[in-house]
């Protein structure tokens, strides 16, 4: 179970595990603003299991980027082959660099599509111009998002009253 944790100005700042939030409120860290159904027991106690925690202080804003690893380039892409708009299952999917590695291309945002199997093969070690193959959208750096990090349809109800990508 996870649990939405936000600062002392109710900003969504991370999704934690539920024990770790039940810590927080112990320790006098955080409290507890929604909690689940279930409890947890210990040998003479129980506890609600938080769902959403605020902590005790505001938390300075970082500016954070997701970094360009091959789950979060297909997820960016939405597991669509960006050369034949075909969409697979994640494990039928590949990393493509626009510019080939042999010529200098990086592993940035900027350079990473997700491809199919086969169009991936056909591309090769060529550029879209060369291959006669494009992008269907010029790849580029995500939004950081905490929704990211969780499986679809994983969202807790009383979550989206404090999650600002719901209003």
């Amino acid at each position: 179970m996870k649990a939405l944790k936000l600062d002392a100005t109710y900003r969504p700042v991370a999704i934690v595990d539920a024990i770790e939030a039940l810590v927080l409120c112990l320790v006098g860290k955080a409290r507890a603003i929604e909690n689940y159904a279930k409890k947890i027991h210990s040998p003479n106690r129980s506890f609600d299991i938080p769902a959403v925690i605020v902590l005790n202080r505001y938390v300075r804003f970082r500016c954070s980027t997701v970094s360009p690893n091959r789950p979060n380039v297909l997820w960016r892409d939405n597991n669509q082959c960006q050369y034949c708009t075909k969409y697979f299952k994640y494990e039928n999917l590949t990393m493509d660099h626009v510019l080939p590695k042999s010529r200098g291309g990086l592993n940035t945002w900027e350079n990473l599509v997700t491809a199919c199997k086969k169009c991936n093969q056909k591309k090769g070690n060529k550029t879209p111009r060369e291959s006669g193959m494009l992008p269907l959208r010029p790849p580029r750096c995500p939004k950081s998002t905490l929704l990211k990090t969780l499986p679809e349809g994983q969202i807790n109800e009383s979550w989206k009253e404090y999650l600002w990508e719901f209003k």
